[in-house]
């Protein structure tokens, strides 16, 4: 008897200890790329800039000497034009790049970590198909988190949610998963890229009452 229950210990020990809990940060990778400095403007810059953008897309004779003034006045504010746009693209490219590195390590592993579920696929009154984000109202009030922390949450048993500002903990198998599809929130079909997805196993409230 004794033994047995020696065995059962160490049994229950390995299957908890393969449970590892997870904090947003470390779905979010560090990339070592080069900071980009963005130049300090005003909020008529940024409207003379944004006007810069779309003029240069035009082709008639009229929007060619607009975008000209345009240029002249930005630089008689000591501001290039061009060069603030590549320098605003290259931000862009690098902000997206952090957006959406995955840690890939982490894939298949079962794991157990806090957030804020929005669902966006019901069975009778329980959710079974949820967004899992680090705060609330993100997606419904707020714009979406980086990609890498958004989890697409898969759980067929369902699970009724009494109010979305109420956090969860949420045990399940994740995977590094970029997919980009269109979900139903709220407040209409929205286009969203999730970094990683999960197959739930457990949820439950973060706080008991």
């Amino acid at each position: 008897m004794e033994k047995l229950l020696i065995i059962l210990t160490v049994f229950s020990f390995s299957i908890s200890a393969k449970m590892q809990q997870v904090k947003w940060q470390d779905l979010k990778p560090s990339v070592s790329e080069e900071t980009v400095q963005l130049p300090e403007v005003t909020e008529e810059q940024k409207q003379l800039l944004a006007s810069v953008l779309y003029l240069q897309q035009q082709d008639d004779e009229a929007s060619k000497k607009e975008l000209d003034n345009i240029i002249l006045v930005l630089e008689s504010q000591g501001l290039d034009a061009s060069k603030t746009l590549q320098i605003r693209e290259k931000y862009m490219a690098i902000e997206k790049l952090k957006a959406e590195s995955l840690n890939t390590e982490i894939s298949g592993n079962k794991v157990r970590m806090p957030g804020f579920i929005v669902p966006i696929e019901f069975e009778g009154i329980k959710a079974i198909d949820f967004l899992l984000v680090p705060y609330a109202g993100a997606c419904i009030h707020l714009p979406p988190p980086p990609a890498n922390q958004i989890v697409r949450l898969s759980y067929p048993e369902g699970f009724e949610v009494e109010n979305v500002q109420y956090p969860v903990w949420v045990e399940g198998i994740i995977q590094a998963d970029k997919q980009t599809d269109d979900v139903y929130l709220v407040d209409g079909e929205t286009q969203l890229t999730m970094g990683y997805s999960m197959k739930g196993l457990k949820i439950e409230r973060y706080y008991e009452e």
